[in-house]
């Protein structure tokens, strides 16, 4: 503020600012969405997955993860609740790589590549998912 008037440069800074936040929540969410909705419409090939991972209770972790998924994203995205959203959405995504992408079991080099791609991706969304709290 100068004279009592603001500056048209911050306007802008501030506006620009505001437009940066949405787009990283709509990136971020875009993800556990899609996801989530994947898991609910095909059900039973992902719950018939995690059962073979070895994940206890399948068909109930399948519908915990369509919740959590669509239901966390959806808080952050409308940013409303959006500490109940992130925390969802880690809890969903920090412990999944665990069960779903154990590199250091694989044979073939590229599945291992493969899987520690997935593992360090779902690790940099938990961390995400922290920053949103904070």
């Amino acid at each position: 503020m100068c004279g009592g008037r603001t500056k048209p440069g911050v306007i802008m800074q501030v506006q620009s600012l505001s437009w940066l936040l949405l787009l990283g929540r709509v990136l971020f969410v875009a993800y556990f969405i899609s996801m989530g909705m994947s898991h609910l419409f095909n059900f039973k090939e992902h719950s018939a997955l995690l059962a073979r991972k070895g994940v206890p209770l399948p068909r109930a972790a399948t519908i915990l993860t369509v919740v959590m998924m669509v239901g966390g994203g959806i808080l952050v995205l409308i940013d409303r609740h959006g500490w109940i959203g992130s925390a969802l959405l880690f809890g969903i995504i920090f412990p999944a790589p665990f069960f779903l992408h154990r590199f250091w079991n694989e044979t073939d080099p590229y599945m291992r590549l493969s899987e520690f791609a997935h593992l360090m991706k779902d690790l940099s969304l938990a961390g995400a998912a922290i920053l949103l709290l904070s």
